[in-house]
């Protein structure tokens, strides 16, 4: 077998499965938006009644700014901060 021959066989099989591998994405992201569509609308009919609360921390430095919409969403976060740095300075001193 020629080199020549071996490369060019190598190059249409590499393309070959770029394309297949391709398509085969395009089918299983298809398949997952029809999914995710019917999901949503059950969430939908699900979420009318309930309520959402979020919240945050964002760290600067060592000053910490806690926000959120819920008194307790804003509790947790501050205690979930204070555990996060106290375990950074446990591990940074390790």
């Amino acid at each position: 077998m020629d080199i020549a021959y071996i490369m060019s066989l190598a190059v249409l099989l590499s393309i070959v499965m770029a394309l297949l591998g391709g398509v085969i994405l395009i089918i299983i992201d298809a398949m997952r938006e029809q999914k995710r569509e019917e999901n949503k609308e059950e969430e939908k009919k699900e979420k009318e009644g309930k309520k959402t609360s979020v919240g945050g921390v964002v760290l600067i430095g060592p000053i910490p700014i806690v926000f959120g919409n819920d008194s307790s969403v804003i509790k947790w976060a501050m205690v979930l901060t204070i555990i996060v740095v106290v375990l950074f300075i446990l591990l940074t001193l390790l």
